[in-house]
């Protein structure tokens, strides 16, 4: 029998932990030209994101992002993402490996690293996050990429609980390419619930990203 109580302790799952932890990365490796900018909105879900053991059935929490990402230079671009409608997180994502002399002759694997930082549920904890990516070579309409990404928050006061790191990895493919792309993700993260109202400490997140001005793209052509 499913308890009364859960939809109170997934209310206050929603608004303290957890769930306005930009998850998705819904990015290659490559970083934007110098000078240029990109739009990007990503809804995501995580299956049996409530599921306590005495009840006999669970929720899926569903969630939204949005993301300005600038180019730097020939290897460096920031972003400031907007998770879940309910903080502001900043990354910047750098290129380590062998950077071609043009854009054009970028035919190899991408490898970068992106570092970032934030607020989240509703300013409730401060975030910080790690992520590795390698993507296959963009002059395809297909680019699959991958990678392996850290996320901890902090609390910014004392009666918000505290959490263990998120981790895992992520794999996903581009579609399209220009100024109109979509791209669906899988991510699987060892996520520990702090308040207790999940079994298991293994989520899976699907989610997919929308690049630009896609439904006129589409029409268009």
């Amino acid at each position: 029998m499913r308890s009364r109580f859960t939809p109170l302790l997934a209310l206050l799952a929603a608004t303290s932990l957890g769930a306005c932890i930009p998850y998705a990365v819904g990015s290659t490796a490559r970083t934007l030209p110098a000078g240029t900018h990109t739009k990007t909105s990503t809804a995501f879900v995580i299956p049996n994101a409530f599921d306590r053991k005495e009840d006999s059935t669970a929720a899926t929490m569903p969630g939204l992002d949005y993301e300005l990402r600038y180019g730097i230079d020939a290897r460096s671009d920031f972003g400031v993402r907007i998770p879940s409608w309910s903080g502001v997180v900043v990354n910047y994502k750098h290129r380590i490996d062998a950077t071609p002399s043009s854009q054009a002759a970028d035919t190899g694997t991408a490898v970068s690293l992106m570092a970032g930082g934030g607020f989240v549920n509703w300013g409730q904890h401060a975030e910080g996050e790690l992520t590795l990516i390698a993507s296959a070579r963009e002059d395809r309409p297909i680019v699959p990429y991958g990678g392996a990404r850290v996320v901890q928050v902090v609390p910014l006061s004392r009666d918000v609980p505290s959490d263990r790191p998120t981790a895992g990895a992520f794999f996903g493919a581009r579609f399209g390419n220009g100024e109109a792309t979509i791209t669906p993700e899988l991510g699987v993260y060892y996520d520990h619930s702090a308040l207790g109202i999940r079994r298991s400490d293994v989520i899976f997140v699907p989610s997919i990203s929308f690049r630009g001005d896609l439904l006129s793209s589409v029409f268009h052509h």
